[in-house]
């Protein structure tokens, strides 16, 4: 898998967090939650900036809020729908993606984006995290730049708690770290899987406004 997917991996688990390939089977949570998940990044001024998303998690239903100037303030993933729905901040607009065209699924990359004997996991051990069991994952791909790391942990639930991500490109310049708090485990209420407003469709080709939650 390539340093471009593990990282969509972790954050896109891009963190309403599911994963789809058949390689991480332990990210393929088991029953559904809420939380907020809290990005630790480099920005290109060589600083490390922070993003908090509130994440509502379901098996097909994803909703994301995110709380930063141009980025979309909430993005709600229907797999059973095969689109996503993007509401920019501060519009009483919605616009309708498809899963196909944008390329997005909660927080992962589809299968096509992984090749096969590029990655392994291997588990580390059980530990306790934020006063929960939890299992420690390491994940090591491989591409042109050297060998990517990355320590997942995740709940007897298959909940990423806590993720570390340390790619070979940039000498520790580029690591991050993502963490999930206020977890709160069990059905999530419908309506927040929904829109009351009409939803416009984005025409083929155009990128994303605020990207894959």
């Amino acid at each position: 898998m390539r340093l471009t997917c593990l990282v969509g991996v972790t954050v896109t688990i891009a963190l309403g967090v599911t994963a789809e390939a058949e390689e991480l089977p332990f990210l393929k949570p088991t029953e559904s939650y809420s939380g907020v998940r809290v990005i630790d990044a480099p920005m290109p001024d060589g600083n490390v900036g922070q993003i908090k998303q509130r994440v509502y998690w379901t098996p097909d239903k994803v909703r994301t809020e995110t709380a930063i100037p141009g980025m979309s303030d909430v993005n709600i993933v229907r797999q059973d729908l095969g689109v996503m729905w993007v509401i920019p901040p501060g519009q009483d607009m919605c616009i309708e993606i498809s899963l196909d065209e944008a390329d997005a699924f909660s927080m992962a990359p589809g299968p096509e984006a992984y090749e096969p004997g590029e990655m392994e996991f291997t588990l580390l051990g059980e530990e306790t995290y934020d006063g929960m069991p939890v299992s420690k994952y390491e994940v090591i791909s491989v591409d042109e730049t050297g060998e990517n790391h990355a320590l997942f942990w995740v709940t007897e639930q298959n909940i990423p708690v806590k993720m570390e991500v340390m790619p070979a490109a940039g000498d520790g310049q580029f690591n991050m770290s993502v963490r999930l708090e206020e977890l709160q485990i069990g059905p999530q209420p419908a309506k927040l899987f929904e829109t009351d407003m009409e939803c416009m469709s984005m025409p083929a080709g155009m990128p994303s406004p605020g990207g894959a939650p």
